[in-house]
């Protein structure tokens, strides 16, 4: 019970000690609500596609889907497979964050070569969704010093959230910009949008908006998280703006190595 408070009536060092009592409670309740939120998130995410999975092999196997439409049901449970995959693999990535830091491994790599790589792995649905990707790069080569591993994961993430909240027949713009000693790589979307009061919590894990829960089918609500906590951990800044109904922009520094390599 985190709800009892001790009077504090004195600025001694009795007081204090009362002070600090509260404090304590005021974060232990705030650390429970957290973690209680926590999992009854990740129950509900585990929950969904499990409940797929379960009523598509019952169903089979009751001889309710006939063998000759299989494959369609199949093929929801492969896809519901990898979203579990994709959630655990997240929460165990989070839970090593957590318990040890992000561990970088720094090197000098050309920013631009990773988004091209990380943007040609999702050819295959933008094709699907008629989305074109256009890279607008402000030099052939802009060579940065990060984790190139890391940096690669938070592109990926972008683009991927860019992809699934993007209308059909649109495009997304990816962008390298130097201003002074920063490189500043930014993904722009004209899809659905963000509501102005739900930016602030983006960031947050398993947040999503309400206007995305119908787009997100396969999201976990981590990859954002997991995307500020690399960003974070450079000492670097990450930023979203959007429009409902127009679009969004997330954009993220890096620090310049101005001779390359």
């Amino acid at each position: 019970d985190f709800e009892g408070r001790v009077p504090v009536k004195r600025t001694d060092e009795i007081g204090q000690l009362a002070d600090a009592f509260n404090g304590m409670a005021d974060s232990l309740a705030a650390s429970d609500g957290t973690r209680r939120d926590f999992v009854a998130n990740v129950s509900h995410d585990f929950r969904s596609p499990l409940t797929n999975i379960r009523g598509y092999i019952g169903a089979m196997l009751d001889g309710m889907i006939p063998p000759e439409t299989q494959e369609k049901y199949l093929k929801i449970i492969l896809m519901e497979t990898e979203r579990l995959t994709k959630l655990t693999e997240q929460l165990l990535e989070m839970n090593r964050y957590e318990n040890n830091g992000i561990i970088l491994n720094f090197s000098t790599f050309d920013i631009n070569e990773v988004i091209r790589n990380a943007a040609s792995s999702f050819e295959k649905h933008c094709t699907e969704k008629k989305i074109s990707i256009h890279l607008i790069f402000s030099a052939p080569s802009l060579y940065v010093d990060a984790d190139r591993d890391k940096i690669s994961q938070v592109i990926q993430n972008l683009i991927d959230n860019a992809v699934k909240f993007s209308s059909p027949d649109s495009s997304i713009e990816i962008q390298t910009t130097i201003q002074k000693d920063k490189i500043f790589v930014t993904v722009s979307d004209h899809g659905i949008g963000i509501p102005e009061e739900s930016l602030p919590h983006i960031w947050d894990r398993f947040y999503k908006t309400d206007v995305s829960r119908g787009k997100d089918k396969t999201g976990s609500g981590l990859g954002l998280a997991i995307t500020k906590e690399i960003i974070d951990a450079h000492h670097e800044y990450i930023h979203a703006t959007s429009i409902l109904g127009s679009g969004t922009d997330f954009s993220f520094s890096l620090p310049h190595h101005a001779s390359g390599i």
